[in-house]
C-alpha cells in the first residue's frame, strides 16, 4: 500500500514539473521569436510570469527594463555599428505591444574621452541632425542628463542625452515617464 502512494505521488511530481516546463516554454515563445532576430550578444529576457521584459546589450553594455504598460515588445532591432560625426555609434530600435508612446529608440555614442561636456556633446548631436527646440539641463537621480523636445521634425519626441564613461547615451520616444523609467532602471 505505502509503495503506490509513493509511486503515486512520485508520478504526480512528475506530471506537474512536466507542466511546469511546458508552461514556461509557451510562456517565453515571444521572446525566443524575438531573439531569432537579434545579433548575439543581444537578447530579450522575460520574467518567469512574463510581466516584465528586460533589453540585454552585452555588445555595448548596457540592459534596461522596458515599460510595463507596453506589455512587452513586439519588435526590436539592432543598428550595428556607424560612424556618425567621426563618433563611432550603435542603436537599438523597440516597439512595444500596446499602447501610446511605443516606439523607442536608443542610440550610444562611443567618445574618445571622458571628459567632454555632456552638455556640449549634446548640442554637438542636436544641431548635426538640425532638430529643433531647446537643450535643458536636468537631473534624474543622481544622473545628470539633457533633455529636449522635437516638436518640427520628430513630431514632439522627447529627446534625452546622458553619460556614463565615454559613453553618451541618447533616447528618444513620446513619453518622458517612459524615458526616465528606463533610465533610472537601466544598467549603464
Amino acid at each position: 500500500m505505502k509503495k503506490k502512494i509513493l509511486v503515486s505521488l512520485f508520478v504526480l511530481i512528475l506530471l506537474a514539473i512536466a507542466g511546469g516546463i511546458f508552461w514556461h516554454w509557451q510562456n517565453q515563445k515571444d521572446v525566443r521569436d524575438i531573439n531569432k532576430t537579434l545579433p548575439e550578444g543581444v537578447r530579450v529576457a522575460k520574467s518567469l510570469f512574463g510581466k516584465d521584459y528586460t533589453v540585454v546589450n552585452k555588445i555595448d553594455g548596457y540592459e534596461f527594463k522596458v515599460p510595463e504598460a507596453w506589455e512587452g515588445i513586439e519588435e526590436i532591432e539592432y543598428v550595428p555599428e556607424e560612424i556618425v560625426m567621426a563618433i563611432k555609434t550603435t542603436g537599438i530600435g523597440i516597439e512595444g505591444k500596446i499602447g501610446g508612446s511605443r516606439i523607442l529608440s536608443i542610440d550610444v555614442y562611443f567618445l574618445d574621452t571622458e571628459n567632454s561636456n555632456l552638455f556640449d556633446q549634446a548640442q554637438k548631436i542636436w544641431t548635426f541632425f538640425e532638430l529643433s527646440g531647446d537643450l535643458i539641463e536636468i537631473s534624474i537621480g543622481e544622473l545628470k542628463v539633457v533633455k529636449a523636445q522635437e516638436n518640427v521634425y520628430l513630431g514632439g519626441t522627447y529627446v534625452y542625452f546622458w553619460r556614463i564613461g565615454n559613453k553618451l547615451y541618447v533616447a528618444n520616444n513620446g513619453s518622458e515617464e517612459f524615458i526616465q523609467e528606463i533610465i533610472l532602471n537601466g544598467k549603464w
